[in-house]
């Protein structure tokens, strides 16, 4: 059997990998999100974008990472920013050390 892969860009890092679960779309939005801080936070278009994200799974993401507290919405004028909250900041440093810890297994996350 032979499996996909494609080459994707998140945050400015290059990942070659399969297919992408929850809690890996989750990590890219938020550190798409947080690589946008200097900038006063990411858009939705920069998300989708940067994320590689559908419109739609993008607002029903934003929508449960806004729920959750992950992120926060700031609206200046009449453009909207995603910024990552502290608790993005301690889910993507949780994820990072369960990533680690799978791949000392042999196991892709």
């Amino acid at each position: 059997m032979i499996e996909a892969q494609s080459e994707i860009h998140i945050g400015g890092e290059k990942r070659t990998q399969q297919y992408r679960n929850r809690l890996r779309i989750i990590s890219d939005v938020l550190l798409v999100a947080l690589n946008s801080s200097g900038e006063g936070g990411a858009s939705a278009s920069v998300l989708m974008r940067r994320s590689n994200l559908s419109y739609r799974g993008l607002e029903q993401l934003l929508s449960q990472l806004l729920t959750t507290g992950l992120i926060i919405e700031r609206r200046e004028d009449k453009a909207v920013k995603y910024v990552v909250s502290a608790k993005g900041c301690e889910y993507l440093a949780q994820y990072r050390q369960f990533e680690t810890f799978a791949e000392s297994f042999g196991l892709a996350l």
